[in-house]
């Protein structure tokens, strides 16, 4: 069902409020002793991430659920996570590539999850092409599950070689740990509110997404 005009103007408002509210908690972390205020950029950085892995985590599910039940309903927001995954992923994987050199002084090209980065942004940009090459949903949406499948083994398996796996939660300082929750929390608002506009649009252009509710 379309969204009402009203909701979907509360939705359109509340993006760029989130998006400031994003925008103070970035600013406020207090400088690192180490990386100085450079810390906002790794953190918002690895928020980001996080939020991102959900992205790909909900188009996986939604798709596999929509393989198994046929519901347009599942399938449309699937395909809308998708269609936001892959340019969040292009973003966190320039700031992944800029933490490196400006924190590090290098890039190392050939490091475990700078290639997983790569191998992932590759694969999404193949299942959007799929998506608009073959006549029916349920294949995208296979290759989500899949794709998200990909990403929890790879995130769980690959050795971490820049930083330890949780720097913000092991500091114990919750001027850092707060902030980043606010962060996440934030900009998956962002995500959930563009997910809505794509998945509660008007639908017209696909036959199988009216099969099923």
């Amino acid at each position: 069902m379309p969204l009402a005009p009203k909701t979907r103007t509360a939705l359109l408002v509340a993006i760029p409020l989130l998006a400031l509210a994003c925008a103070a908690f970035v600013f406020t972390i207090p400088p690192d002793a180490k990386l100085g205020a450079m810390v906002r950029f790794v953190m918002f950085h690895g928020a980001s991430t996080w939020v991102n892995m959900l992205t790909f985590t909900l188009a996986g599910v939604l798709g596999l659920l929509y393989v198994i039940s046929s519901r347009a309903a599942l399938g449309r927001w699937g395909e809308a996570f998708r269609w936001i995954s892959l340019p969040l992923w292009t973003i966190n994987t320039v700031l992944g590539v800029l933490s490196m050199q400006l924190i590090w002084g290098g890039i190392l090209w050939d490091e475990p999850r700078l290639m997983m980065t790569f191998a992932l942004e590759v694969a999404a940009i193949v299942i959007l092409a799929v998506q608009l090459i073959f006549d029916h949903p349920k294949v995208p949406a296979v290759l989500d599950a899949l794709l998200a499948t990909a990403l929890w083994g790879m995130v769980l398996l690959l050795p971490n070689m820049f930083h330890p796996d949780s720097p913000v939660f092991s500091s114990g300082n919750w001027e850092y740990i707060g902030r980043f929750f606010g962060m996440v929390i934030t900009l998956t608002g962002i995500a959930v509110c563009i997910a809505t506009l794509i998945a509660r649009r008007e639908h017209t252009d696909h036959p199988h997404w009216h099969a099923v509710p």
